[in-house]
């Protein structure tokens, strides 16, 4: 199964240290492990641009779209067997400590709809 693994700051983690931040071997190992499909940093949020259709407008907005402390700063598409080696996996990733990291099953178009709760 596909996750989106979204790697976010998270102002209540404790300090980023450098020294500490082993991403390129977090990378190596997800690799070698086959679940890595792509990843990639994003440029800070003063570089997002919001798109909006309104009233048949196209609305574009420089900027972050909201004033939020957190923020999402890259991403990972791992394929694994299930949630647990995803959450396993993601555990192990820098930012886990640093920030959060938000796992979210990819939802093929051609997958059953989700029932109503």
């Amino acid at each position: 199964m596909r996750y989106m693994m979204f790697v976010a700051t998270d102002p209540e983690a404790e300090p980023y240290v450098p020294e500490d931040d082993h991403i390129a071997e977090w990378v190596a190992e997800v690799e070698a492990r086959g679940v890595h499909v792509y990843g990639d940093r994003l440029r800070p949020v003063q570089d997002a641009t919001l798109v909006r259709v309104r009233g048949g407008d196209v609305l574009v907005t420089d900027g972050p779209f909201t004033e939020s402390k957190e923020w999402i700063g890259g991403f990972d598409i791992l394929d694994c067997r299930d949630l647990d080696e995803a959450i396993e996996i993601a555990s192990r990733h820098p930012m886990a400590r640093f920030g959060r990291i938000e796992l979210r099953p990819v939802w093929p178009f051609d997958a059953e709809p989700v029932a109503d709760s």
